[in-house]
């Protein structure tokens, strides 16, 4: 291409950059907003169009298209690039944007293009797209009909690569290029490997995780004094809140606090809600609370300054996407402020072994 159409590709291109600005934002948004649809978290996402300094740049360097090729050729214009946690989240927005958008193969590098054993580096999955054409026939999608843009899509650890890699990419000899390469293999080898190795943390961390917000409020046990009254068993524990002040308005109470924090309704059989208040007693066990004067002084501290329902509602705002499904009675609402409030105590034991575990994903639905 001939320096003159060169120059007049950039002059067309500045006197239509609003609109290729404006439409990065748009896809932007449009992407983000699939994505979050499917419950996939966004490490970061962003958009841009290219600057015309950068593109007469790059049609000097490297543009093949005949003299004859409009703005329309160039599919690097818009950029979205997604920075995913792990592969399978890569795996996952593949299939949103293949479902939702046009995709040229032709100029894209989707995650099945990079399993040569013997490709260089750890490059991310690549994909150029235009709107589909049920999308670009709705009004506000319609200036946009043809317009391509560039999908970048990378974890955290493949964008460490991207950005660390090219500065150690310097012309040098060719026997030093050899080890540097040899070198750039094996980290590149490395990321990818600790990309799946967290991947398959978390996935571990998902099968032990009790329901426990991420910032629990710091609470101690007690006063730290050593009380002398007797440690009450299970039943006594059970009379206690079936008797007296307590029994009176236990149920109501706590059920109506659960629904109030936004839990949904649940009405518990009898049977149900006694192994409710068995999983409770382990967990005021577990949290040190041994002594019927503990559980009145805990009781007491929820009634404060509307603390239990605050804390019910920073629960379920924690795990707002999942506690739609939840199974929260009297006992399970009281089982998780004990959870939450005296996490520093429970996080430092074998929750498995005193079934708190167990207690919270019977809350959840799961069913062990």
């Amino acid at each position: 291409m001939d320096r003159h159409r060169i120059d007049e590709l950039g002059i067309s291109y500045v006197e239509k950059l609003s609109l290729y600005e404006e439409y990065s934002s748009r896809i932007r948004n449009l992407v983000q907003d699939l994505v979050e649809r499917e419950d996939i978290e966004i490490c970061s996402i962003d958009g841009w169009a290219k600057a015309p300094a950068e593109l007469v740049k790059s049609l000097n360097a490297h543009y093949e298209g005949n003299d004859s090729s409009g703005l329309d050729s160039i599919s690097d214009l818009v950029t979205v690039r997604v920075l995913l946690r792990f592969p399978e989240d890569v795996y996952k927005v593949e299939e949103i944007v293949c479902a939702e958008f046009d995709v040229d193969l032709d100029h894209s590098v989707p995650s099945s293009g990079l399993e040569d054993p013997f490709r260089f580096g750890y490059p991310a999955v690549l994909y150029t797209l235009t709107l589909s054409e049920s999308r670009s026939s709705l009004r506000e999608w319609r200036k946009y009909r043809g317009l391509s843009f560039r999908l970048e899509l990378r974890t955290v650890l493949q964008e460490a690569w991207a950005t660390i890699s090219p500065r150690v990419n310097m012309n040098v000899d060719s026997v030093s290029e050899k080890k540097l390469k040899r070198k750039l293999v094996r980290l590149a080898a490395l990321l990818e490997e600790a990309d799946e190795g967290f991947l398959s943390l978390w996935e571990e961390v998902k099968d032990v995780a009790v329901l426990v917000p991420p910032t629990p409020e710091p609470r101690t046990a007690g006063d730290g004094a050593v009380s002398a009254e007797r440690t009450y068993s299970e039943e006594e524990l059970y009379t206690f809140f079936s008797e007296g002040d307590v029994g009176d308005n236990v149920l109501n109470k706590w059920s109506s606090m659960a629904i109030k924090a936004g839990f949904p309704i649940f009405v518990p059989s009898p049977n149900y809600l006694r192994e409710s208040f068995q999983f409770l007693y382990k967990a005021f066990r577990a949290a040190g609370i041994d002594t019927l004067s503990e559980v009145e002084k805990f009781l007491a501290e929820l009634d404060e300054d509307d603390r239990a329902l605050l804390q019910l509602r920073a629960i379920h705002g924690a795990f707002e996407k999942e506690s739609s499904a939840w199974r929260v009675d009297a006992f399970s609402a009281l089982f998780l402020l004990v959870l939450n409030l005296k996490w520093d105590v429970l996080k430092g034991k074998d929750l498995v072994q005193l079934e708190i575990k167990r207690g919270s994903d019977r809350i959840s639905g799961v069913e062990s």
